[in-house]
């Protein structure tokens, strides 16, 4: 798996800082210095002369050395993609550097993302600064504005503070831990990792037969060649790539958002569980297919497998928006599905239509399974009487949701990481290897 940079763009924004001009502290010199010198002359106190020569000189000497030169100043943010955690740099230069200048640049605090230092203000060293900033949830956001200052030495001339257009940074998801034993069902490709009931050209092991032409001679088993005194080689079982279906519930986002340090809403749990389902299943070179219901303006994504689909999935995760789309029935979302791809519905059964969407699959003949992303923090006793006798209501109703599944045989299992489908998956090989009844 790539680093969250690898492969990606970076934000830059730039701006003019406009022209230079004169600071309160640079009038206030020139006023009090020509007052003091009007003052002293009209009384013939020369001590008022005394106190205008420092105001003058500071005056005259900020005016012949103010900067001249129009200054364009520009943010860049390091690594524009990144994993939930991550940390990059806010690079903010100033051209033409003026060394004798003194700057400041500054970027505002916005949620999920934090700032190192804290204060987010930085000084400017020969034109460069640098802001660390840590992204804690996944999505896309602006960084935080970035306003620039500089002023001429002695304080007497200053430019902005200006701020520079808004840097935008995407946060994938960091797919949780997963793995699973259990082989996918319905395996039919020629390029995955998945055993075959055909012998073929694979991994694992079949039997031993006599030498044919075409076989390779890598195959050659020679203990037994040796003992029969004829060419005998090992034949394997193919292997097959399988086809993965995700549909991913963005109706709700339950709980509250704590971010990657936190405790998890319910879509944080859907989605990172997704990314590592994805991360697992195109490891071993099967197809995938992701699609969401409940979300607005996300991506259409098809099939697809290796490295470079798991990429676009998980950018696909991170632009989901919850509810934004209420009136979605999912109808689109499972319309073209093939019939032998493994129905993977990740959803904290909360929104009625995501159950319907799981029974509209199954009756279709489809192998479904429920990965339940309810997160168990949610149900904790609340000091408010009502909150939680609203959540020993809704529970119940969805207690009913879920054995009406089960009875339909949509098996229902709760998203616990790794080995969460283990014993499933197992379960749905071998009731595919059963015999059945047929109409004759």
């Amino acid at each position: 798996m790539p680093s969250g940079g690898a492969g990606t763009g970076v934000g830059t924004g730039g701006r003019s800082l406009g022209s230079w001009a004169p600071t309160a502290a640079h009038q206030r010199a020139i006023v009090l210095a020509s007052a003091f010198a009007v003052v002293g002359v009209l009384s013939r106190h020369a001590d008022l002369l005394v106190l205008a020569t420092p105001l003058a000189v500071a005056a005259l000497w900020g005016h012949v050395t103010r900067p001249r030169a129009d200054v364009r100043a520009s943010a860049h943010v390091q690594l524009a993609t990144l994993r939930e955690g991550e940390a990059t740099n806010v690079l903010v230069t100033t051209e033409p550097a003026l060394h004798e200048a003194h700057g400041v640049a500054m970027l505002a605090s916005v949620p999920w993302v934090e700032r190192k230092p804290s204060s987010g203000i930085v000084p400017l060293d020969d034109g460069r600064a640098v802001v660390a900033i840590r992204s804690t949830r996944w999505g896309r956001r602006r960084v935080g504005t970035v306003s620039v200052v500089l002023s001429s030495p002695w304080g007497a001339f200053r430019v902005g503070p200006t701020d520079l257009p808004d840097l935008e940074v995407g946060t994938l998801p960091l797919p949780a831990l997963f793995d699973a034993n259990a082989p996918t069902p319905h395996p039919r490709g020629v390029v995955g990792l998945n055993r075959s009931n055909r012998p073929g050209s694979g991994t694992e092991f079949n039997t031993i037969r006599r030498f044919q032409p075409g076989d390779r001679l890598r195959r050659i088993h020679w203990p037994v060649s040796m003992r029969t005194g004829t060419l005998h080689v090992t034949s394997t079982f193919t292997d097959e790539d399988a086809h993965v279906f995700l549909l991913v519930d963005a109706f709700s986002d339950l709980g509250r958002r704590e971010g990657v340090d936190g405790r998890p809403t319910s879509l944080d749990v859907t989605v990172r569980a997704a990314g590592a389902m994805s991360e697992h299943f195109l490891s071993g070179n099967d197809r995938l297919t992701l699609r969401t219901v409940g979300a607005a303006k996300v991506p259409t994504l098809g099939v697809g497998s290796g490295i470079n689909h798991l990429r676009r999935v998980l950018e696909t995760l991170a632009s989901i928006s919850p509810a934004t789309e209420r009136r979605d029935t999912g109808e689109s979302a499972i319309r073209g599905v093939d019939a032998n791809a493994l129905c993977l519905v990740l959803s904290p059964l909360v929104d009625p239509t995501m159950v319907m969407l799981a029974h509209t699959l199954a009756s279709r003949g489809m192998t479904v399974v429920v990965v339940d992303t309810f997160p168990e923090h949610l149900t904790d006793p609340s000091t408010n009487p009502y909150e939680s006798l609203a959540w020993r209501i809704r529970l119940l109703q969805r207690e009913a949701q879920v054995q009406g599944l089960q009875m339909r045989g949509v098996p229902v299992v709760a998203w616990r990481g790794p080995g969460s489908l283990d014993q499933v998956l197992r379960d749905i090989a071998r009731r595919a290897r059963a015999p059945r009844m047929a109409r004759r």
